[in-house]
C-alpha cells in the first residue's frame, strides 16, 4: 500500500495506449483491437446508418475474423 499525496499517475509506470486498426465495413467504419491470433475484436463503430448500430456482427466486443489474402 502506498500512502502519498501524489496521484497515482505521478508514480505508477505509465501504459502506453492499445493499437487500434480501423477497418471498411458495410456501413462505415470499425475500430477494432487486435488479437493475439490474428482476428480483430470491435471496439466501436463509425457510421451514419443507424441500421450499423443494430447489425450484431459490428457490434462492440463482437470478433472478426482476418481477411484472406490472395
Amino acid at each position: 500500500m502506498i500512502h502519498s499525496i501524489l496521484p497515482p499517475e505521478a508514480y505508477q509506470e505509465e501504459q502506453s495506449p492499445a493499437e487500434h486498426i480501423q477497418k471498411l465495413c458495410p456501413y462505415g467504419f470499425v475500430d477494432c483491437l487486435p488479437l493475439p491470433d490474428g482476428r480483430l475484436q470491435v471496439n466501436r463503430i463509425i457510421s451514419t446508418d443507424p441500421a450499423a448500430y443494430l447489425d450484431l456482427a459490428f457490434a462492440p466486443g463482437a470478433i472478426l475474423q482476418p481477411e484472406a489474402k490472395s
